[in-house]
Order: C-alpha cells, then sequence, then structure tokens
C-alpha cells in the first residue's frame, strides 16, 4: 500500500497476536505477527489466505515486554502474497485507547532507535 495514503506514521515492529475470528468464523486461533502499527492499523502476516479487504478481524495483541494483553477488532484494508504467506493491512475500528497509546510510546523509540543507526551506517559508506 502506498505509504502516502496512509494517515499516520507506522512503525516496524515484531509483535506477537493470535486471530481470534476473521470473516465471521469464531473459535479461529492462529499465532501471528504484527510487523508495523500505527494509530490507525497494523500490517500482520498470517497463514490464513482466504481473508479479503473488508471483511472484519479480532486479534488478540501482546506486547509482552510491557506485560500488555489487548483486543483489538479491525477490518481488512488490504491483502498480498508473499511467498507463501498473506500480510494483510487492517484498519482499527475498536481498542483500548490506553493500550494503543502504550504501544506506540514503547514501539515508536524503537523505530527511531533503528532509523539513526541506519543513517550511521549510511553516512560511514
Amino acid at each position: 500500500m502506498p505509504d502516502e495514503r496512509r494517515k499516520d506514521k507506522r512503525y516496524k515492529c515484531l509483535l506477537p497476536a493470535h486471530v481470534l475470528q476473521a470473516e465471521g468464523k469464531h473459535k479461529l486461533v492462529q499465532r501471528t505477527t504484527v510487523h508495523d502499527f500505527s494509530r490507525g492499523g497494523c500490517k500482520l502476516i498470517v497463514n490464513i489466505v482466504t481473508l479479503d479487504p473488508g471483511s472484519d478481524i479480532e486479534l488478540e495483541l501482546y506486547v509482552p515486554e510491557k506485560g500488555l494483553k489487548t483486543p483489538l477488532r479491525a477490518e481488512i484494508a488490504w491483502k498480498k502474497m508473499a511467498g507463501d504467506k498473506l500480510e494483510i493491512g487492517l484498519k482499527i475500528k475498536n481498542m483500548k485507547k490506553g493500550a494503543k497509546e502504550e504501544i506506540l510510546k514503547w514501539i515508536a523509540p524503537v523505530g527511531l532507535e533503528a532509523k539513526k543507526k541506519q543513517k550511521k551506517l549510511t553516512e560511514k559508506k
């Protein structure tokens, strides 16, 4: 998805999550990983290939380092295959505001530090 269409800055991360429900299928528990996160959405990589844009999905998102576990309800905004996995972009519909802020506060500095390191490496070349 082109960056210019995004309203909020996305931060790279690797946060564990469980898909609890997708496209109305209950009791669907699949481990997955959130690869980036923003105030309005996130990207995950899943093994389920039948998910379509416009569908609803429910996750439980974890930040082990913070002892945080929170439910998240979202709409699938886009999808694309990446090898044998499916990348999906989610537009967050419902998530505890405090949990969202806590995640952003934790991952944003991590993303900034990675950028600083990358810049230093580029300058050395």
